[in-house]
C-alpha cells in the first residue's frame, strides 16, 4: 500500500496543520486510485473543521464533503485521502479515528507539537475495521 503525493501537496497540508493549531485541521487529497495498493495525488483541498471550538476532534460538514466529491468527479478523480492533525499528540491513529474511518481511503495524520509540525504518517484501515496499517508515502518532485 502506498500513496504518492507531490512536495507542493505535502507543504500545503503541513502548513494547514500548523495554521490550525491548537485545533485539528482536516482536508482531502484527491487523485487517482489504482486499487487498494496504490494511489496518486492530484491536489489538496483544505476543509473547515466544524468542531474547532467544541473539542479536539474534527468533523467535515457533509455538504463540504459532497462538494469535494463532485469537484473530483468532474475532473475524473476520487477522494483518495482524508488528512487531519493531532495537536500535541503523535501521528498514530486513535481509537476514535479507527471507529470513524472507512476502508479504502488513506488517512494522513500529522503530529503538531507545541505549534510545530513534528511528523506525519499515512494509514489505511483494514477491511474488517480491526486496525490501521501504515502505508508508504512517496514524494514526487514536480518538474
Amino acid at each position: 500500500m502506498s500513496i504518492e503525493i507531490t512536495r507542493l501537496i505535502e507543504a500545503q497540508f503541513l502548513a494547514h496543520a500548523k495554521t490550525c493549531y491548537p485545533h485539528e485541521c482536516c482536508g482531502f487529497i484527491t487523485g487517482i486510485q489504482s486499487g487498494l495498493a496504490f494511489s496518486k495525488a492530484s491536489y489538496y483541498l483544505p476543509c473547515h473543521n466544524t468542531l474547532v471550538e467544541k473539542s479536539r476532534r474534527f468533523l467535515i460538514d457533509p455538504l463540504q464533503y459532497q462538494d469535494a466529491e463532485d469537484r473530483a468527479d468532474e475532473q475524473g478523480l476520487d477522494i483518495i485521502s482524508i488528512v487531519h492533525s493531532h495537536p500535541d499528540h503523535n501521528h498514530d491513529p486513535s481509537e476514535f479515528d479507527r471507529l470513524h474511518a472507512w476502508p479504502g481511503l488513506s488517512y494522513i495524520i500529522i503530529s503538531v507539537l507545541e505549534g510545530q509540525v513534528s511528523s506525519y504518517r499515512s494509514w489505511q484501515l483494514r477491511e474488517d475495521h480491526s486496525q490501521f496499517d501504515a502505508e508508504d508515502t512517496l514524494i514526487e518532485d514536480e518538474s
